[in-house]
């Protein structure tokens, strides 16, 4: 956790300035640790990415249930 917190000090995201697809793939275990408790208020670079993720329109679309009516004909 103190590697990621610390490279998220020097930048936005975790591959630079720039939201990539590392961002996505390191969301799925700052979840994980969020919803375990072990992310706390001693990593405040990783909490500030995870609140930016929820942030996203995309993100915000991925959790709606899926509308399984468009798949009818």
């Amino acid at each position: 956790m103190g590697f990621h917190e610390s490279e998220l000090a020097q930048h936005k995201w975790f591959a630079g300035s720039q939201f990539s697809a590392a961002d996505i793939q390191m969301s799925f275990p700052l979840e994980a640790a969020a919803q375990r408790g072990g992310l706390d208020a001693r990593w405040p670079k990783l909490l500030g990415f995870l609140k930016r993720i929820h942030a996203r329109p995309a993100y915000k679309r991925a959790l709606k249930p899926a509308d399984h009516t468009a798949l009818r004909d």
